[in-house]
């Protein structure tokens, strides 16, 4: 039986929140009657495993973000869109068979393109949502890996939290800026949590930037605008607009002006100019995560279980420390079982690919605590005093 209902009454976050605590495989259909737009999210097992928009399909936003990107050349990304219509196959498949992109490149596009479908429904004010279960889905395996619903929740909450002060200095995706340093004084930093405690620039004035900042530093040429660096650096529009404003509070950019957006938004962007009119109504949406009280006349209550708590933004954020405590837990066994010893550092676990790089920190952005050991770990959460939060410890310093 599908369930639904509207957004003003059941808020995404719970809605995000319940689908994933009780893994349900199936299909949430959003609809905003005002723009007539409709989003749809596939769940399988609780992970988000497709989206989609009736705004702009997801092949259209893939085609074009890896035409930006220099991927692939407009007439090869028409030839493979005339291919699909045809064959009925996804479109990445189709370009990859042409050998015309990686499957390092499809993967990463894959990534961001759904990942931004999803995050920017966290900005509707109002809507309605059906849910509508399946014993299977159909998603691209190969190339697309699952993203958990508390990884989405603390990336809603944390764009919701800094949206409104990126957009004092970044009110729209058509200003430009241009460097305000010798690009010839940057240095190109390791990433991880280590870099960002890096200070604006060293004694001898070099620059340090981490690969991802480089990379959309140098796309800073006084003639891009917003929306054409986050299109060509294939970024996330958050994580783009983010990192500029770091560049503006380090006085490393400058801007100049306005420019020409339109046939640039027609093509990469769906709406994303609107982000900031969303703001206020998304801050709103997130806290109501604190307000709502779920129990078994609800929805998407859980069989068996009292009624839930309502939920704080910092029980949640507790909750997500404590499933990237034992997600990383499950990774340090992984690399135990093969090697034979814990990991040397917890980054080596990002770089293997057995998790995401984002569990590396804390939903208040803080690097986990580990010791690595010749017979086991000890892996933890830390307070704001970078001391071991009792509560939040995986201890396994004696075991094998």
């Amino acid at each position: 039986m599908a369930l639904e209902g509207t957004i003003r009454d059941f808020g995404l976050p719970d809605i995000f929140q319940l689908i994933g605590l009780q893994r349900k495989t199936g299909t949430l259909t959003l609809t905003k009657d005002k723009e007539a737009e409709t989003v749809t999210v596939t769940f399988e097992n609780g992970m988000v495993v497709m989206a989609d928009s009736s705004a702009r399909r997801l092949e259209d936003r893939l085609g074009n973000v890896l035409v930006k990107q220099g991927k692939v050349s407009r007439e090869r990304l028409d030839e493979a869109l005339a291919l699909q219509k045809q064959t009925l196959q996804r479109l990445g498949h189709v370009l990859l068979a042409a050998s015309a992109i990686t499957p390092h490149d499809l993967r990463e596009a894959l990534t961001i393109q759904i990942s931004q479908i999803v995050f920017r429904v966290f900005r509707w004010r109002d809507g309605s949502y059906q849910f509508a279960p399946a014993d299977s889905v159909d998603y691209d395996r190969e190339n697309f890996s699952p993203m958990s619903t508390d990884f989405i929740l603390m990336e809603g909450i944390r764009m919701v939290d800094e949206w409104p002060i990126i957009e004092k200095k970044i009110p729209s995706f058509d200003l430009v800026f241009r460097p305000a340093v010798d690009p010839g004084l940057i240095d190109v930093a390791a990433g991880g949590a280590e870099a960002a405690a890096r200070p604006a620039s060293g004694a001898s004035g070099r620059i340090r930037l981490t690969p991802e900042e480089e990379r959309v530093f140098r796309k800073l040429d006084g003639t891009r605008t917003v929306q054409a660096v986050i299109d060509a650096t294939g970024g996330g529009e958050f994580d783009v607009c983010r990192t500029l404003f770091d560049f503006l509070n380090r006085n490393l950019i400058v801007p100049v002006g306005h420019g020409e957006t339109k046939a640039q938004e027609e093509e990469g962007r769906a709406g994303a100019s609107a982000a900031p009119v969303y703001v206020a109504g998304a801050l709103a949406l997130v806290l109501a995560v604190a307000g709502i009280a779920v129990n078994r006349g609800q929805p998407f209550a859980v069989a068996g279980l009292k009624p839930m708590l309502p939920l704080s933004r910092g029980l949640l954020q507790d909750g997500v420390t404590h499933s990237r405590l034992v997600r990383l837990s499950q990774a340090i066994e992984a690399w135990r079982a093969t090697s034979g010893t814990p990991p040397a550092t917890l980054d080596e676990l990002a770089r293997a690919g057995l998790v995401d790089r984002s569990y590396l920190l804390d939903p208040w952005r803080r690097p986990f605590h580990y010791e690595p050991g010749p017979r086991g770990y000890l892996l933890s959460a830390v307070d704001e005093t970078g001391r071991n939060r009792p509560d939040a410890t995986l201890d396994r310093r004696g075991t094998r």
